[in-house]
């Protein structure tokens, strides 16, 4: 079973994503900013870290950026409203993917088994 890390600011997208994610089978930790999501990967070795880009204290970037250097092999998915950062820029060997809010539930399943499918994790 696959291991996903959601990672926002917002206690009810959170709970969305998770609810949504754990229907499909799996694994979900859950972080409510940068620096608990680095102590969760200490315990928790995610598969995908999905963290939104707008947080308090360490934004997305900043925590996709050391989720890469502690974990290089985790996939690293930007979600946000706010910023389209899908293409180029310094942080294209940073992020994985980039997802758009308001999302949609089955591109976003889709996008997540086709990261995995690509990273070799079986779901």
């Amino acid at each position: 079973m696959a291991r996903i890390l959601i990672v926002d600011d917002e206690v009810h997208v959170v709970g969305a994503l998770r609810r949504l994610l754990r229907r499909e089978g799996f694994s979900i930790e859950v972080a409510l900013g940068g620096e608990e999501a680095i102590e969760k990967l200490a315990t928790f070795p995610a598969d995908v870290v999905i963290s939104d880009f707008r947080m308090r204290g360490m934004n997305g970037l900043e925590l996709l950026g050391q989720v890469l250097r502690i974990a290089p092999t985790t996939v690293r998915v930007l979600i946000s409203g706010h910023a389209d950062l899908s293409s180029g820029g310094p942080q294209a060997g940073i992020i994985s993917h980039f997802i758009s809010k308001p999302w949609d539930d089955d591109r976003l399943i889709a996008d997540v088994r086709a990261l995995l499918g690509a990273q070799g994790t079986p779901t």
